[in-house]
């Protein structure tokens, strides 16, 4: 009974043991976990930003091309007005022209004489007047014709300056979008390292974690095994004492009765005793069969846009061979994970240097201008990292 106590009381020693140390272990686990959890928030948010910013990148780039286009529909508009200025130019010019060739016929000729003798014919006082109206509506048709041109050039050369100020105002703006796109091309550049910076830090956290996880596993499994090797030894001992109690008590039992042999044979003589012995051959047959199996996996033109883009792979643990919209990822591997806001499910993307996808995945993380690429080995998921690039949208 003493044994049995003993063995007991080492046994919840040993478990005492190998409770106490886990402690230290998991807090530096848990340190390593919390500067993780602290690190994916900052990304987090950093990618949230970043979102933010390739939205305001987006939305510039469309401005450009509207500004654009209205320039080069101003500079048409300005060219050709400038032309209907030369044009109308040359018509005063011709008018001018034309004014003085009548002028000086007039002086060179008995045009004159002419129309003081027409008026001096005048049959009355009503046929004068209207002789004369006749004569000074002709010279005034000429007057007002020249006049008119006149108005037309200074018309189109208002005109003409007009279309000028807000060519200018158009390329001022232009000016101004360019320079903001350069400030959030640099904010989303710098969110970029600093996510990257983030990124190698977490890399990092992971391998220690792994590492620590390891040593703990190591550790755990080294004072299983020391305990398990000191019960074994404890079991071991009490077994041969208790081998030694019961082999001494059976030695004392065979003393006492061969004592009492002996004087029974001395007694009777007649009696004998016999004693026969048995031997059993016990054959023990083991038959073990295993089976293995084996498993094989069956394995421009457009509108641009700029997107944080990521990548991953199907090899990945826990991750379906299909995507959202039933793709089956190993016959079919360039797809790209999309926000159908953003990218519509269906459409053709292009990617320069990797080639042409199609978006047929979502995912829980990609909201906004991102993308998440698939690659057939993790291994180039991991090689491709976090990039912000610009994408061709084809359909």
């Amino acid at each position: 009974m003493s044994i049995k106590k003993l063995v007991s009381s080492l046994m919840l020693a040993l478990v005492l043991v190998n409770v106490i140390p886990a402690t230290g272990f998991a807090a530096t686990l848990n340190e390593i976990e919390s500067q993780q959890t602290i690190k994916e928030k900052e990304m987090a948010e950093i990618d949230s930003e970043i979102n933010k910013a390739l939205t305001k990148v987006n939305e510039k780039n469309s401005e450009l091309e509207g500004l654009t286009t209205q320039i080069d529909i101003l500079k048409e508009t300005v060219q050709a007005t400038g032309e209907t200025v030369n044009e109308q130019e040359e018509v005063v010019e011709e008018r001018l022209d034309q004014a003085k060739e009548r002028i000086l016929s007039m002086q060179t000729t008995e045009i004159n004489q002419n129309v003081v003798v027409s008026l001096f014919e005048s049959e009355s006082v009503t046929d004068l007047f209207n002789r004369a109206y006749v004569l000074v509506t002709l010279q005034s048709a000429g007057n007002d014709q020249l006049e008119l041109a006149e108005d037309e050039q200074e018309e189109l050369a208002a005109l003409k300056i007009e279309l000028e100020d807000n060519l200018t105002l158009l390329e001022s703006q232009t000016n101004e979008a360019k320079e903001q796109k350069v400030e959030l091309d640099t904010q989303v550049a710098s969110l970029q390292e600093t996510m990257d910076n983030n990124q190698e830090i977490l890399n990092e956290l992971d391998k220690q974690r792994t590492t620590e996880e390891t040593r703990i596993a190591e550790e755990e499994a080294k004072e299983a095994a020391e305990a398990k090797a000191k019960e074994e030894k404890l079991e071991a001992e009490a077994a041969e004492k208790e081998e030694k109690v019961t082999a001494a008590a059976i030695e004392t039992k065979i003393e006492k009765e061969t004592a009492t042999v002996t004087k029974t044979a001395k007694a009777s003589s007649n009696n004998q005793a016999e004693s026969k012995k048995q031997e059993a051959t016990v054959e023990t047959k083991t038959t073990e069969t295993t089976k293995a199996a084996e498993s094989t996996k069956t394995a421009s033109k457009g509108k641009s846009i700029v997107v944080s883009a990521t990548g991953y792979s199907t090899k990945q643990a826990n991750l379906s061979t299909h995507t959202a919209t039933g793709i089956n990822l190993e016959s079919n591997p360039m797809v790209i994970a999309v926000d159908p806001r953003v990218i519509p499910l269906g459409s053709i993307v292009e990617i320069p240097g990797y080639g042409t996808f199609i978006a047929g995945d979502t995912g829980g993380a990609i909201k906004g201008n991102k993308i998440d690429i698939h690659f057939s080995t993790v291994q180039q998921a991991n090689n491709f990292g976090r990039k912000t690039i610009t994408v061709n949208i084809l359909n």
